[in-house]
């Protein structure tokens, strides 16, 4: 089998670490169980549980960073949008 080599444009793991500096922290779990990166919209998602999502809420002042919250109002995951901005940051 050849080996795939796969470049980001950003490190997700670097944005989801800025994203989460930059907001109120509600209780969030590092467990990250899925990322999906929408290059072209600048978004990235990130799961921390598999579950059904009922409802999101802004963590920051901006709404780039938004909770996916389950039925028990746990933090599931995140959507951060403009995630390059956090890329940038230092």
């Amino acid at each position: 089998m050849a080996e795939t080599e796969m470049k980001m444009a950003i490190d997700p793991f670097m944005v989801v670490e800025k994203a989460l500096m930059s907001v109120k922290k509600p209780r969030i779990t590092r467990r990250i169980v899925s990322i999906d990166c929408d290059e072209p919209a600048d978004i990235l998602y990130v799961k921390f549980k598999h579950t059904k999502i009922v409802d999101n809420k802004p963590l920051d002042e901006e709404g780039l960073v938004t909770a996916s919250l389950d039925e028990q109002g746990e933090v599931a995951g995140l959507m951060i949008m403009e995630a390059s901005k956090f890329a940038a940051t230092s």
